[in-house]
């Protein structure tokens, strides 16, 4: 059986296309939030330095707090993003975050990530997760979609940065205060937010 790839809409076949820019967001699988992140192992790849650099990394073991996100090179919520997760990072590694990019996508090749994240400029490493086998335990549904554990690992917000991928647009952000509550030990206001495609 073949495991489905996840693009920037709901998980589908190999071989199906993006969804149209103007789709609409979806409501999350809640059912993550108030538990462990999943147990997983895998290759995690820093291209912030003269050369790509990969380590071990075990969820079970992280003791920080932790943003795992789903995204997509050719994905365009991921791309609409990027200098939103790079002011997130300047502005929340500093104070205990450590922000994780997760490429589920079949037409993400290793190289096309490295190649992807270092133009970009995202200063959290990167998981290649080959055949969206990590997507499939967090039942993430669409690039980009963002998981949240605190310091003990249990997820405590699962959504999007904000309610919408043109900046001019925003009304209400989701994760950056969703960091704050989790930081200062305080319960997540949102836990859930819709995920855009």
């Amino acid at each position: 059986m073949k495991i489905a790839p996840l693009l920037c809409g709901v998980i589908a076949c190999i071989g199906s296309v993006a969804l149209a820019a103007d789709n609409p967001p979806i409501a999350p699988d809640t059912k993550g939030v108030g538990e462990h992140v999943p147990p997983f192992t895998a290759a995690m790849t820093t291209v912030n330095g003269a050369a790509p650099k990969t380590v071990p990394f075990d969820s079970q073991k992280t003791k920080r707090v932790t943003a795992y996100i789903f995204v997509g090179s050719t994905c365009p919520a991921t791309n609409a993003y990027v200098d939103r997760f790079k002011e997130l990072e300047h502005t929340y590694a500093a104070k205990g975050v450590d922000f994780i990019y997760l490429y589920p996508n079949g037409s993400d090749t290793h190289d096309v990530q490295l190649k992807f994240h270092k133009e970009k400029g995202f200063a959290g490493p990167l998981i290649d997760d080959h055949g969206a086998h990590l997507a499939q335990l967090f039942k993430a549904k669409r690039t980009t979609e963002i998981f949240v554990a605190d310091k003990k690992g249990v997820v405590v917000f699962h959504g999007a940065v904000d309610d919408s991928r043109e900046p001019r647009a925003i009304t209400k952000r989701y994760l950056a205060p969703a960091l704050d509550e989790v930081l200062a030990g305080k319960p997540i206001t949102t836990p859930t937010s819709d995920v855009f495609a």
